[in-house]
């Protein structure tokens, strides 16, 4: 994290987290409320003095879910010795990963707490405020906020989660506390490089949105005109989080195929990023050289582990860096995808970079589809 930021406003198992099949989900009746319709004025962006690197690249990265079920979060409380909560152990050795990247993006699955009152684990989450405060103390700088975990407490409970990011210094996008914030566009900038980030999720777990523009829902005609927005408001790239896919299945969904199919005829999405199906995915280079990262797996959840199978591939996630280089019209293309699997260790539920095992299937996955990628693993 070579720090960056501002953005301008919106805001992101120990079970299976669904309570709808996505083929359900194909036709959302709530439209992701949008960065649609607000003029390039409206954006607010903080820029820094820092520069590119020599050869003009710029790195994002993007972890797995954080999904703190009671287990986790009993762990991160023996780990703060009776005294609250402390997940920095948990994090601490990917830790220097996150903090080299120029843009460090998490998925924040759940709801977070704003005072420790009444948290929970499934089915409706509530997870401590000092997880934010260990993301931002490991280098994250945004979260996405879109699952179908955002609205388990409602709007307190969005408005808890923001607040909570928003002191701690963690943008975020996907989720908003009111309209005027859905309506603006998440801008940052990244070492001078203006990146615009959209957050999606394809259910609420038949919840219903405590307002319409109080989560972002899957539906890609809203998507490309978000997109289309927010690149007039000055992005020079655009990312895509979208919360979908089947969960434990690693191959994408014909509901995913169809999402990002129907997102990326939008000329202005640089990247999709996927979440939800806990564990990892394929990536994919598109033939016009745009790339979707379809499933990062787990980066912190303590899902079950069984006798027969201690190290399920649950339990493992991966990393993404995406670099991109300025061309010599002044835009960027992604130069590098570059991958660090990890794996969540029992019972320390410490985030281990992943041992052989497990690195294996991750590989196996991520390259399924050809896609070139580089091996990122200190």
């Amino acid at each position: 994290m070579k720090l960056l930021v501002v953005a301008a406003g919106t805001a992101l198992v120990v079970t299976a987290c669904s309570a709808m099949t996505q083929d359900d989900a194909v036709s959302p009746t709530t439209s992701a409320p949008g960065t649609s319709s607000p003029p390039a004025t409206t954006a607010s962006t903080t820029a820094t003095s820092t520069t590119p690197a020599d050869d003009g690249s710029i790195t994002l990265l993007f972890t797995g879910d954080m999904l703190p079920s009671d287990a986790l979060r009993q762990q991160a409380g023996r780990y703060a010795g009776g005294e609250g909560y402390d997940f920095r152990p948990m994090l601490a050795e990917v830790a220097p990963v996150i903090e080299a990247a120029d843009w460090a993006v998490c998925h924040q699955e759940t709801p977070l707490s704003d005072d420790d009152v009444g948290l929970a684990g499934y089915p409706l989450f509530n997870a401590p405020f000092e997880l934010a405060e260990a993301q931002r103390a490991v280098g994250y700088d945004a979260c996405s906020t879109a699952s179908n975990h955002t609205v388990d407490l409602g709007l307190d409970g969005i408005t808890a989660t923001l607040d909570t990011l928003d002191r701690v210094g963690i943008a975020h996008a996907g989720s908003a506390r009111s309209q005027a914030e859905a309506a603006r566009p998440d801008l940052y900038d990244v070492r001078g490089m203006t990146v615009g980030h959209l957050s999606y999720t394809y259910s609420l777990n038949g919840l219903p949105s405590p307002a319409p523009w109080a989560v972002n829902l899957i539906d890609p005609p809203q998507i490309r005109a978000d997109a289309a927005a927010i690149r007039r408001a000055g992005a020079e790239v655009v990312v895509v989080s979208l919360h979908f896919g089947e969960e434990k299945v690693s191959t994408p969904s014909a509901y995913q195929e169809q999402v990002v199919d129907e997102v990326m005829v939008s000329p202005d999405v640089d990247l999709v990023v996927g979440h939800h199906a806990h564990v990892v995915q394929p990536f994919e280079r598109r033939p016009d050289g745009r790339w979707v990262l379809f499933g990062l797996g787990n980066l912190l959840a303590q899902q079950e582990v069984y006798s027969d199978d201690p190290t399920p591939p649950h339990r493992d996630g991966v990393i993404a860096q995406v670099t991109f280089t300025i061309a010599s019209d002044g835009s960027y293309d992604v130069s590098q995808v570059g991958y660090v699997p990890t794996f969540v260790d029992a019972p320390s539920d410490i985030v281990r970079l992943a041992p052989d095992f497990s690195r294996a299937r991750t590989e196996q996955v991520l390259t399924s589809r050809g896609a070139p990628l580089v091996d990122l693993t200190p």
